[in-house]
């Protein structure tokens, strides 16, 4: 939705704005389908009128997704040039037009930047970035020949503070927000908007799998003093996705409940000084 006349206000009668949080008949791809905030991605942006295409490495999980959706799939991995081409062919044949994608692929393997091998460090790169930068040229382009449209990558909190145990995985998140960065202004001027959005910790099947028992501990950190929801941060991908955002791009959206914006010198829990 782009006013007929971009360097002139737009009325706003004219703005139609039922439509803006829609995304009907809109051709997307999730890439990471199968299962948590990818799952959750494909659910929300269908019951926002999206036509959607699944894609995973999971066929098993991708399929009951995608069946779940009466919504087409296709079995590929996008950490390689093959996978990539395979996602980028299959949009084309089943949605027509891509109006935007969603990219759900993330690992963290946690363990002392003292104990990391080389191996491990390429793996987290290979998990963690390869994938965006290989979309970025088999399916980004899709995007823009459809007229424009929206890219949405799941990045994490943890790409822009120390992790001590994710000596990988956040710097490859902290270089997935800046190729985000490139990404919008390779192709801004077509009329394609990229972003990510960072979530913090939140209640995933796998976490909950995990049988942690520290979870008010980890809620307190937080300003809302409970973790996320997976369908809260499908939300913020969904909403990147709409004509509500469309002066978005080039930006990384916290989904993080408050918990990087609160004191982080320790101070609060100290009485003032007198």
């Amino acid at each position: 939705m782009l006013p007929a006349e971009p360097h002139h206000p737009v009325p706003a009668t004219q703005v139609d704005h039922g439509a803006l949080f829609r995304l009907d008949e809109r051709g997307i791809v999730v890439v990471g389908a199968g299962a948590g905030i990818g799952e959750h991605v494909c659910r929300t942006v269908a019951a926002m009128g999206a036509r959607v295409l699944c894609a995973d490495v999971d066929e098993g999980a991708v399929k009951a997704v995608a069946a779940s959706l009466d919504a087409p799939y296709v079995l590929a991995d996008a950490t390689g040039e093959e996978g990539a081409v395979a996602i980028a062919t299959a949009a084309a044949a089943e949605l027509g037009p891509v109006h935007g994608y969603v990219d759900v692929i993330g690992r963290m393997q946690r363990k002392p930047l003292s104990e990391f091998t080389l191996a491990e460090w390429e793996e987290d790169m290979r998990i963690n970035l390869r994938h965006a930068f290989l979309l970025s040229r088999h399916l980004a382009p899709k995007v823009a020949e459809a007229g424009g449209g929206s890219i949405v990558h799941v990045s994490s909190v943890m790409g822009r503070t120390a992790g001590r145990l994710s000596p990988g995985y956040g710097p490859a998140k902290a270089a997935l927000e800046v190729l985000v960065k490139s990404m919008a202004q390779e192709w801004g001027a077509g009329g394609v908007r990229v972003n990510a959005v960072a979530p913090g910790l939140f209640l995933s099947p796998r976490f909950v799998a995990s049988g942690s028992d520290a979870v008010e501990a980890f809620a307190a950190r937080t300003m809302l003093g409970r973790l996320g929801q997976p369908y809260e941060v499908a939300a913020a991908v969904a909403f990147l996705l709409t004509p509500a955002a469309g002066y978005i791009t080039g930006t990384t959206l916290l989904v993080d409940g408050g918990a990087t914006s609160r004191d982080s010198t320790g101070l609060d829990v100290h009485p003032p000084v007198r």
